[in-house]
């Protein structure tokens, strides 16, 4: 079990920090060339308002359902056998929507998207895929 889960931590940690690599690299590129003075589509103010709304909705709905996933009582009876499911399910949601935010930002250049994409970096913070996070969150299910 132990090597089950310190294999799975390892997975975990890779995609983490392969997922938020590709997002910073992204936005850099973004943000240092002009690749994206050519689209029509950026200038236009109906589609940034649209985008806008969008990306708050997705942050302010994602972000608590990412961090509060293992604790839903449907989750918690499946966890032991399918915690690998849930916890990328869960890291997948945050990144999913700092990714949004940060390539939003990259192509709008609004503060707003600057600030959603740190409230998802944040919230990381606490999904940071651990040792002893994976060890607490497979053990506690188990127990219960």
């Amino acid at each position: 079990m132990a090597k089950t889960i310190s294999y799975l931590q390892h997975w975990l940690m890779m995609t983490f920090w392969t997922i938020l690599t590709l997002t910073l690299l992204i936005t850099v590129l973004l943000r240092t060339t002009d690749c994206c003075a050519t689209l029509q589509v950026i200038s236009n103010p109906v589609v940034e308002y649209v985008v806008d709304m969008v990306a708050v909705c997705l942050t302010i709905a994602l972000v608590p359902l990412a961090l509060r996933l293992m604790y839903c009582q449907s989750v918690r009876r499946k966890l032991p056998e399918k915690y690998a499911r849930w916890a990328w399910t869960r890291q997948l949601l945050l990144q999913s929507v700092c990714a949004i935010d940060a390539v939003c930002y990259g192509l709008f250049d609004k503060a707003s998207y600057f600030y959603l994409a740190i409230i998802s970096l944040l919230a990381m913070v606490f999904v940071y895929p651990s040792q002893k996070r994976c060890e607490a969150e497979t053990s506690k299910s188990e127990t219960e």
